[in-house]
């Protein structure tokens, strides 16, 4: 866990695997002395367990909770929201990205990524068109154009 002065401290991470929407809102660390605490995003700039790493901002103005799905020149982040659909309360996962020197995040649309990849990625526009033209968006294949992008940012 990654405290407000930027100390990592070390400890154990608790989530429970039912609640997915719980890792975005808190996190429970017990810390080398065997104390637990829960943590709430605006008293942590972030958390990471088993190569998930998750780092604190704002959303609609609200602390929350974002999971880096991948770093570098470019960073994409993955949040879940509550929505009422009708008179139940769901979930939904939305995505944002943001350069590395940004501290805004924009949402990524699903239909109208590509649009909004191509400005960001202006400095090398093949990633993009080399990329498969696939009609439905899979964040799976975001992330690997992101993380191609990011690791060919690395080069120059």
């Amino acid at each position: 866990m990654i405290n407000m002065t930027g100390d990592t401290l070390k400890g154990e991470i608790k989530m429970n695997p039912k609640k997915d929407f719980d890792n975005f809102n808190r996190v429970s660390f017990k810390d080398a002395n065997g104390v637990q605490k829960n943590y709430k995003p605006d008293k942590v700039k972030g958390y990471g367990f088993e190569n998930k790493h998750f780092i604190s901002s704002k959303l609609d103005g609200e602390p929350t909770f974002y999971k880096v799905l991948s770093k570098g020149n470019l960073l994409l982040l993955e949040v879940m929201v509550e929505v009422q659909q009708m008179n139940e309360i769901t979930t939904k996962t939305e995505y944002y990205f943001a350069k590395a020197d940004e501290s805004e995040y924009t949402k990524l649309k699903e239909n109208k990524f590509r649009k909004q990849f191509g400005e960001v990625m202006k400095d090398n526009p093949e990633i993009l068109s080399n990329a498969d033209e696939g009609k439905k968006f899979e964040i799976e294949k975001v992330v690997e154009i992101v993380n191609h992008y990011n690791d060919w940012a690395k080069t120059k």
